[in-house]
């Protein structure tokens, strides 16, 4: 994303103690097999992950994902990823999906170790396709992001843009829920991924170190079972228009 791997090449030459101690997880650029063939691509694969790794001055990658989720249904793509894994650049691969479809077909293939799902208190479409009790069957590390649904949980339901207009009922309804039990509204949108024994880890960006420490902090959020199950009661059926925000535009 930008310049951040540059960024954290600088870092790392700062503080070489910190390359061993920092696990980094890159992707591979969305259109990287888009103009080439599949008996180009893991030449392609490997050259992406080694370019990631010089710009990061790091000799190797925690994990490196496909960004271009389509991939995922290509088998000739995957094992372009997982000659990544065989040189030696990445402990593991993966991929980062938008749908329960592309979760569950990432599932289908034992090279795959990583997987990064969208989730959050309003979409439990993973967890009416089975895909957690698979995941947690094969090992695979689940990386839970969009937490805040790119912040729409945090906003103000009377001052929402007119393309979330619709999520206004939503909004109030967990506000409500939050209200009963006592709750921050953040805490509770945190603390659900978190809490969940399926998902390995939560990820999140923050602006400054104050939002760092603070998102550090919600690790200690603990909801009763009760609120929980009165969360995933409440958001069992909504609109597909809530949870993707494709459909926001």
């Amino acid at each position: 994303y930008g310049d951040a791997e540059v960024i954290l090449g600088k870092y790392f030459n700062s503080y070489p103690d910190k390359k061993t101690a920092v696990g980094v997880v890159s992707k591979l650029r969305p259109d990287a097999f888009v103009e080439t063939g599949p008996e180009e691509w893991d030449v392609i694969a490997i050259q992406n992950a080694k370019d990631s790794l010089n710009r990061m001055c790091i000799n190797k990658l925690e994990a490196f994902l496909f960004h271009n989720a389509s991939f995922i249904f290509n088998q000739n793509a995957v094992h372009a990823l997982y000659a990544v894994k065989e040189a030696g650049l990445a402990k593991q691969i993966g991929v980062s999906v938008y749908s329960p479809e592309e979760a569950v077909k990432a599932l289908d293939y034992p090279e795959i170790s990583v997987i990064q799902i969208p989730y959050n208190l309003f979409d439990h479409r993973l967890d009416k396709c089975g895909f957690f009790t698979r995941a947690k069957a094969q090992r695979v590390n689940v990386y839970a992001r969009s937490s805040l649904l790119q912040g729409l949980i945090m906003m103000d339901p009377d001052n929402l843009p007119d393309n979330v207009a619709f999520a206004k009922k939503y909004l109030i309804q967990i506000r409500n829920i939050c209200d009963l039990y006592d709750i921050d509204l953040l805490e509770a949108a945190i603390g659900y991924v978190g809490n969940k024994d399926t998902i390995d880890y939560v990820v999140f960006g923050v602006d400054d170190l104050s939002q760092l420490k603070e998102y550090i902090a919600l690790e200690k959020v603990k909801l009763s079972n009760e609120m929980i199950e009165t969360i995933e009661s409440a958001f069992q059926e909504v609109d597909e228009k809530l949870v993707n925000p494709v459909l926001w535009r």
